[in-house]
């Protein structure tokens, strides 16, 4: 079995905060705690050592919420691993002909916000792709140049474990990419989608935005204001999300030289609003719509198609099983 390396999580969960400067790792299992971190994203740990601590509170000193990261590792699959393992600097990697020792990492994160230009939110439409006659958001603004400028879009960052273990998604776009941001906002500008920094372990940690908002129509009669919770024209916010890849970098004494193994599957972060209660789930949860899909479309579980003509008439749960009603999301939604 040749040596595979993955990222994990495939899909990793920020969330946004308006605390300038303090932030946890968001939970790595369903229903958990937050984790709590260093300035650096190193988790704090138990006594012992063995366990990573969670957080006691959400907020700062000053009241202000926490933003939480997605946290990202290498997963390295062999024969001797084949459910996978955590890649660690110093290991021994192989790839492309050439092994050697992992010596560094390099993340890349490319994060943006294309709701401005994008279509008109209305319910369910759009779960199968939208209709050429779709009303689009800010649909005032036309032409290709004008309505890629209502992107926010930072460009790419790359950071490794080394030399360069930090990066902001901010304006400034370096001499390779030319960002675009919205103008000046009223109540809130937006001028950063986060941030991306390594640990002392070289996994990535993702921070999103700090919930600001605003509209550039400030200056129009009764602005700024809201009109309804979707498709407000003029308005941007600083959620986002996009893909996260990784380049391994490893010293062969073969060639006597440095070589690089690109993790070929990409990972993916979306940066959400606070989750104020963790440990209730959703009704539906991303796992849940993902797990459908791979039913549904490309037959994951056959075994759960059951008889033709029964698939809306469900079973249901006995009001006498305890168990069954115990996991049941719904009566916990209340508290939520």
């Amino acid at each position: 079995m040749a040596k595979t390396y993955k990222i994990h999580p495939g899909i990793g969960i920020a969330r946004l905060g308006n605390s300038p400067e303090e932030f946890c790792l968001s939970p790595e299992a369903p229903a958990a705690l937050p984790i709590d971190c260093d300035a650096q994203g190193n988790p704090l740990l138990s006594p012992d050592g063995k366990s990573e601590l969670t957080v006691k509170t959400f907020k700062d000193k000053e009241g202000r919420i926490k933003r939480q990261a997605a946290r990202f590792q290498i997963y390295v699959y062999d024969e001797e691993h084949p459910e996978g393992r955590p890649l660690k600097i110093g290991d021994p990697i192989s790839g492309g002909g050439n092994q050697g020792v992992l010596t560094d990492i390099q993340w890349r994160v490319w994060v943006a916000n294309k709701k401005a230009c994008w279509y008109e939110f209305q319910q369910l439409n759009g779960e199968h792709g939208y209709a050429p006659d779709h009303p689009l958001r800010n649909a005032g603004v036309t032409g290709d140049n004008a309505r890629q400028q209502l992107i926010i879009d930072p460009g790419p960052r790359i950071i490794n474990c080394s030399t360069q273990r930090a990066a902001q998604m901010d304006r400034n776009g370096g001499n390779v990419y030319a960002p675009t941001f919205p103008p000046p906002l009223q109540p809130c500008s937006i001028d950063t989608l986060g941030e991306i920094k390594t640990d002392d372990s070289g996994r990535l940690i993702v921070l999103g935005g700090h919930g600001h908002s605003g509209t550039y129509l400030f200056d129009q009669f009764g602005q700024p204001r809201i009109d309804a919770y979707a498709n407000n024209d003029g308005w941007f916010d600083d959620i986002s999300d996009g893909p996260v890849t990784a380049r391994l970098v490893m010293y062969s004494e073969e060639v006597g030289a440095t070589r690089y193994i690109d993790v070929e599957a990409p990972a993916w972060v979306l940066v959400g609003y606070p989750a104020y209660v963790p440990q209730i789930l959703d009704m539906v949860t991303l796992d849940d719509v993902v797990y459908d899909m791979a039913i549904r479309q490309f037959a994951e579980r056959t075994d759960l198609y059951g008889k033709a003509g029964t698939f809306n008439d469900p079973p249901h749960i006995p009001p006498t099983d305890t168990e069954a009603l115990i996991m049941w999301r719904g009566g916990r939604l209340r508290w939520d």
